[in-house]
């Protein structure tokens, strides 16, 4: 069972999720809090899985409180549930440790595979959320002075297949590959690379020319 806390301050939005969540055999949300400190206090009392952030959060925002999280309770995931859809704002939550970045609209369908993909270690973008993070990478400016890394043709393809938005069981059945095989592959991009989860690894691979 995947224990659950919810942190936003607007009722009608918890009380949905709970209706959502509360279909779900493998999902239980433990607690919920209406601001930061309210959540910090709930990670401290009991034992939970993973946290779902808004980032307008009283007291503590959802950027500080994701950054507490991933540093005093590394055990637990961070989703952020939000309807910031502005690049700065995707690029802090998943610099600070987020796992995952959905928006507030999103079908129930898409929230729940969300949970889902990032306890089983996967990072998850809503779509329109990696459209906003493609182009914000885009537009930064890049350093092609820098030393390229040499990729292996199978290690270009898994980079390719990630920037598309493929999970890692979906890498392995488009490549005909194990799942092992294909987490290997990206463990070695995050080592030739120097980056420490895949929003960085795209950053830099686009700044390397290594992805149009």
């Amino acid at each position: 069972m995947t224990r659950i806390l919810i942190a936003d301050d607007h009722k009608i939005l918890i009380e949905g999720l709970q209706l959502l969540i509360g279909q779900e055999d493998d999902l239980e949300i433990i607690a919920t809090a209406a601001n930061g400190k309210q959540a910090l206090d709930h990670l401290r009392e009991q034992d939970l899985d993973i946290a779902l952030l808004d980032i307008n959060l009283p007291v503590i925002n959802g950027i500080e409180l994701c950054r507490t999280i991933t540093t005093d309770f590394p055990e637990v995931k961070v989703l952020a549930l939000t309807s910031y859809k502005k690049g700065v704002f995707i690029q802090q939550m998943l610099k600070a440790g987020a796992s995952g970045y959905v928006l507030k609209h999103s079908a129930a369908e898409e929230i729940v595979r969300a949970i889902r993909g990032v306890m089983e270690g996967e990072t998850y973008l809503n779509p329109s959320v990696t459209n906003t993070l493609m182009e914000t990478l885009r537009s930064q400016p890049s350093n092609h002075d820098e030393f390229v890394p040499e990729l292996t043709r199978r290690e270009k393809q898994v980079l390719t297949l990630i920037a598309s938005e493929l999970t890692t069981k979906e890498i392995a059945r488009e490549l005909h590959l194990s799942e092992h095989t294909v987490e290997s592959h990206r463990r070695n991009l995050l080592t030739k690379l120097n980056v420490r989860n895949v929003v960085g690894l795209i950053r830099k691979a686009m700044q390397r020319g290594l992805l149009e």
